[in-house]
């Protein structure tokens, strides 16, 4: 099967064949287009808040880190009834969309994509490594990929490409993905089992 026009058509191919896996099903984690994972925050003394950036994944292999049922962008915390910090989460990031806690996540481009292009998702792809660093970071180039995409994507752990969207090729770059997840997943154990849960000294 041919490649479609457009990045957004691939992607939701390659998607729909990812959605329903049982090996991530069974780790009681989601898979995600656009979803909003963190990259950066600051901490803003004058409104003593926590103000975290969100930057949203192509396709994303996570578990909810702030549930969108909650309605707000705002989590205040206290202590003792005495408020001490408020976290706000991008701009409507968490009235969208869950902000994720991510495994694996997929950034995809056409063969085409500017070099400006390539550079922010890169850059943005380090930071969220930065805080996620167990995450397993994937850069899919549907059609042909240019020289600069190697030059320039120094922060994926692996650059993948679909010349087609034939079943065999499909199968295998899902198969990267799931493997890309079991080692994320597997890097973090007091975070996503309930089998060793973490207990601060």
């Amino acid at each position: 099967m041919k490649l479609f026009e457009n990045e957004s058509e691939n992607r939701d191919y390659l998607f729909n064949k990812l959605k329903d896996n049982k090996e991530i099903a069974e780790k009681s984690c989601f898979v995600g287009k656009e979803i909003p994972v963190p990259y950066k925050h600051i901490y803003m003394p004058v409104r003593n808040s926590l103000e975290i950036s969100c930057y949203k994944q192509d396709i994303c292999i996570y578990q909810k880190l702030y549930d969108k049922t909650i309605g707000s962008d705002k989590i205040t915390m206290n202590t003792g009834g005495k408020s001490i910090l408020d976290v706000a989460i991008g701009k409507n990031s968490a009235k969208e969309k869950d902000v994720g806690m991510p495994f694996v996540f997929v950034e995809t481009k056409m063969d085409n994509v500017k070099t400006e292009a390539l550079f922010v998702a890169s850059e943005k792809t380090k930071m969220i490594k930065s805080i996620f660093p167990y995450c397993k970071a994937f850069l899919l180039i549907f059609g042909n990929p240019h020289g600069r995409v190697f030059r320039h994507c120094l922060g994926f752990d692996e650059i993948l490409f679909l010349q087609n969207l034939s079943d065999g090729n499909c199968d295998a770059v899902l198969k990267k993905i799931i493997d890309g997840f079991h080692i994320g997943y597997g890097c973090v154990p007091f975070i996503a089992s309930h089998n060793y849960p973490y207990e601060p000294e």
